[in-house]
């Protein structure tokens, strides 16, 4: 699992520098030589979809969602396992509705084939690798409920780097 939660948040950090890079290329090419880079910004979008979805393994595998603590600290006081089962369980039907959704679309561009605008990539390769990066998600949050994080709470500052 460590290699694995390692290996996304590489990929997710080298999508978001190159980000960065292709946007401040742009935007000196765009001013200071007034020739824009061609379809930088469906690049940007391309790679912002391998940053979040690269991202949501080790998300869920650190129970790191973003949460509206109102009511926490009264469930966690007075019903703490089943305050953790509800937050495990739902975690588990959203990676799944997310990675069904994805894998429907992806059966879809099998069938009916699209590129993107500007940059003419073909869209199930875009599609197919946001579908296997939820695909670890759904991993990652069944590993979370299995695995013994020392009784730590969800959301606590110990769960995640």
């Amino acid at each position: 699992m460590n290699f694995l939660r390692k290996f996304t948040i590489i990929l997710g950090g080298l999508c978001l520098v190159t980000m960065t890079m292709i946007t401040c290329a742009d935007v000196v090419m765009r001013y200071f030589f007034n020739d824009p880079i061609f379809g930088s910004g469906e690049m940007v979008q391309l790679l912002l979809s391998g940053a979040v979805f690269s991202g949501m393994f080790a998300v869920t595998l650190d129970r790191g969602h973003v949460n509206v603590s109102l009511f926490e600290p009264v469930l966690l006081t007075h019903f703490r396992r089943g305050y953790r089962s509800i937050f495990d369980t739902m975690s588990v039907i959203g990676v799944v509705s997310i990675t069904a959704i994805l894998g429907w679309k992806t059966w879809d561009l099998t069938i009916y084939p699209e590129e993107t605008v500007v940059l003419q990539i073909p869209m199930i390769l875009v599609v197919g690798s946001m579908t296997m990066l939820s695909f670890l998600s759904i991993i990652g949050a069944l590993a979370a409920m299995w695995m013994d994080r020392g009784g730590m709470q969800p959301h606590s500052q110990q769960s995640f780097e």
